[in-house]
């Protein structure tokens, strides 16, 4: 327990310093963690004797980059350059394709579907750390004008953020105390659904209460809210079912007491790609 509130007190600060830096600073943190986040999942996947296809995974380090190459794209009033991303996605991908089939040529036992599966898998999962990125050029946000500064994209990922750990903290606080009926025996056995209600609850009420303070917008807070107790829960979810078929109990070490990057961003990375639609709309 020591080390996680130590990981927390050393972690907290340097995230809140970077968002407050600038959309630019933040997205080369987001970045640097999709890095290592793209690294804990190909050694998880070699661990259970799966070698991802590297060209599949690195493609998932464009949902990252955008934000540093194209911010304008991504901003709450931008648009995207789909076509050039497609692009390179499919050029990508095809390369990719030629690599497994020669990597496969040269082994005993060809896996050119699995590899490749396990590759592309790893590039989706690492992509969507680009939307996190994405929260903070979301300074076109219709707010209260006595809270501007640094922006309102500072304050949506500050609010993004908090929904999520409460989500994550009144469920396993009501969870381990009181809870008695399992959420999902086969993918996380200690989840219930007691813990459930509890996290959706404080999700939505410290999104309402925050989204007013920070944002003037207790609607959009309620609906982050919503996000983080509903799409955060099955986040974790299936970051514990992924974890359960390779057969780990994290997917790294490197934040004491909270496992690996992966481990510490699953609930996150599902919330925050729904949230940037719901700034599209709504903002």
């Amino acid at each position: 327990m020591a080390k996680r509130f130590l990981a927390a007190a050393l972690g907290v600060p340097a995230v809140l310093a970077l968002c407050w830096w600038g959309p630019q600073p933040f997205s080369i943190g987001v970045a640097a963690l999709a890095v290592v986040a793209a690294l804990e999942l190909i050694c998880a996947f070699r661990a259970s004797g799966v070698r991802p296809g590297l060209v599949f995974a690195a493609l998932g380090l464009i949902g990252p980059a955008l934000p540093l190459i194209y911010p304008e794209g991504l901003s709450a009033a931008g648009a995207m350059p789909l076509t050039s991303v497609a692009m390179v996605a499919i050029t990508a991908l095809i390369c990719g394709m030629i690599m497994e089939v020669a990597r496969a040529s040269a082994q005993p036992a060809a896996h050119v579907a699995t590899q490749s599966g396990a590759g592309l898998f790893c590039g989706v999962y690492v992509a969507l750390f680009g939307s996190i990125s994405s929260l903070r050029l979301a300074d076109g946000i219709q707010m209260n004008a006595a809270i501007t500064s640094p922006g309102s994209g500072f304050w949506l990922v500050i609010l993004v953020l908090c929904c999520v750990w409460s989500t994550d903290t009144g469920a396993y606080m009501v969870g381990s105390r009181i809870g008695r009926t399992r959420l999902a025996p086969t993918l996380s056995p200690r989840k219930t659904v007691e813990g459930a209600v509890a996290g959706f609850t404080a999700g939505i009420l410290v999104g309402a209460i925050l989204g007013h303070f920070m944002l003037g917008r207790s609607l959009l807070g309620w609906m982050i809210g919503a996000c983080a107790g509903t799409a955060g829960q099955l986040g974790d979810l299936f970051a514990s079912a992924v974890k359960r078929e390779l057969g780990i109990k994290d997917f790294g070490s490197l934040i004491p007491g909270h496992g690996g990057v992966m481990d510490r961003c699953d609930s996150l990375l599902f919330v925050a790609p729904l949230v940037w639609v719901l700034v599209r709309m709504f903002g």
